[in-house]
């Protein structure tokens, strides 16, 4: 698919949002697929060939959850177990062409990619690659947490659960296959009923961020790695760039 921005660069950016966070496993648990800016999107309805993963996790199993095209929510599934789950989607790679250079610049900028805009051939409209990794956090109420074991080409993994944190602090671990990604920008957003928020944090030598969670507020952390495309992937793939999308969603 080929996607002509004409809006913010941050349009390209996508998170899981559930009709409600914490599940009943008696009922469907439906989730919205969104993409947007600033954690403001729209839901988009189910459809496959975006699709290169997309399964639930919890401390005993791994589950796919095949869908239907056309689902909206996109995303419905019944939870039989108890706990602390995550839904996990990967897409698979979409090609974008900017409008001008001076957007892909704004992209850099907004992202802190320092050292990359000298390297931008302005004679020409900048292309890419992209892919998005996902993650939701959802639970019943009950109080048990696992930790993810990465295996996934970019992504955040939540160290505590936000649902029951002693002190308020939520902390997680960025990832690049497999690798925890030192001093590298996680943007938060997040809501309540009246007003958005958003700050910019960085990792530790360890991967590691932190957050100070606030009641009745829903959470988006999203990540993004750009990489410049060489001549054989330049060749196969028609862009100049590659980006990889890591978001995080969860509701305190």
């Amino acid at each position: 698919m080929t996607i002509f921005l004409k809006f913010n660069l941050q349009a390209h950016e996508l998170w899981l949002e559930p009709i409600n966070f914490k599940f009943n496993n008696k009922e469907v648990s439906k989730i919205h697929i969104k993409i947007g800016q600033n954690f403001t999107g729209s839901p988009f309805g189910y459809y496959d060939p975006y699709k290169k993963s997309l399964y639930l996790e919890n401390k005993n199993k791994v589950i796919d959850l095949p869908q239907r095209n056309g689902n909206f929510p996109a995303i419905q599934t019944l939870m039989l177990d108890k706990g602390f789950h995550i839904i996990n989607y990967e897409t698979n790679f979409e090609f974008l062409k900017y409008e001008s250079s001076e957007k892909f610049e704004d992209f850099l900028k907004e992202q802190n990619f320092k050292s990359t805009p000298g390297i931008i051939d302005r004679n020409n409209l900048p292309t890419e690659n992209f892919k998005r990794f996902a993650k939701v956090l959802m639970t019943d109420g009950n109080k048990d947490f696992f930790i993810q074991k990465p295996k996934l080409d970019f992504e955040i993994i939540a160290l505590n659960s936000p649902y029951n944190l002693n002190n308020n602090l939520f902390e997680f671990q960025l990832f690049e296959k497999g690798d925890p990604i030192e001093n590298w920008q996680i943007t938060v957003f997040s809501r309540d009923k009246k007003n958005n928020y958003k700050e910019i944090i960085k990792t530790n030598l360890n991967g590691v961020g932190k957050i100070r969670v606030i009641k009745n507020r829903t959470y988006l952390l999203s990540s993004v790695k750009l990489e410049k495309a060489n001549y054989i992937e330049k060749l196969k793939y028609k862009s100049d760039w590659f980006s990889f999308w890591a978001s995080l969603t969860f509701k305190n």
